[in-house]
């Protein structure tokens, strides 16, 4: 279970919106990670068939796959040929894949646009989340790339460990080998059950 408890970990972060991807915002990146205590970098690459986080935790790789229209998660851990499918509403998805804990959180706020800003020269619309039933509580800052079809950096104002966020740098566009949104063969797959409620 540590395994389980450090990809968590790794890549509990911000929460960003759930966006269908384009043939048009293919590219490949760097992500940035950064909690109240420490940061960390992952490579990040998106196509029409959905979007893929890379990673390296304690000499461990792994992935978090999120095929386009699909509600669920899935994780890869190459070294131990496991992959584990996960409901996107699920708290392991909403840890390990800040899009798909944004989207959860989103039907709880109100959306304020708020200009546009470049993000390490990528021109993104800037967009503030409100709490809908304190509008006063801001929950997130988001840029979001129309060119990417991507946001390029997300602040999360409630982080119950301190503010938190998200910034890609090095974004360039790339044709995305499909190959890398499938499980390889002979992995042994787990499904996880959904433990959270859904949100109204």
């Amino acid at each position: 279970m540590k395994n389980l408890k450090s990809v968590s970990v790794i890549i509990l972060i911000l929460l960003l919106l759930t966006i269908p991807n384009s043939a048009h915002g293919q590219f490949k990146g760097m992500m940035t990670f950064y909690g109240s205590k420490d940061s960390r970098t992952f490579s990040v690459y998106s196509s029409d068939l959905g979007y893929r986080y890379d990673f390296i935790e304690d000499d461990q790789e792994g992935a978090v796959i999120v095929k386009s229209g699909s509600r669920e998660l899935i994780i890869l851990i190459p070294q131990q040929k496991m992959a584990m499918i996960s409901p996107s509403d699920n708290p392991m998805s909403m840890a390990n894949d800040p899009l798909q804990s944004f989207e959860y959180y989103k039907a709880s706020g109100i959306f304020e646009e708020a200009g546009e800003e470049s993000i390490n020269g990528t021109l993104c619309k800037k967009s503030i989340l409100y709490n809908k039933e304190n509008p006063s509580q801001k929950m997130f800052t988001m840029w979001f790339s129309e060119d990417y079809n991507f946001p390029m950096k997300l602040i999360n104002h409630i982080d119950v460990s301190g503010e938190s966020g998200m910034e890609m740098k090095d974004v360039e566009p790339c044709e995305v080998d499909p190959s890398m949104f499938e499980i390889p063969s002979g992995f042994n797959v787990m499904d996880v059950p959904n433990t959270m409620p859904n949100k109204q």
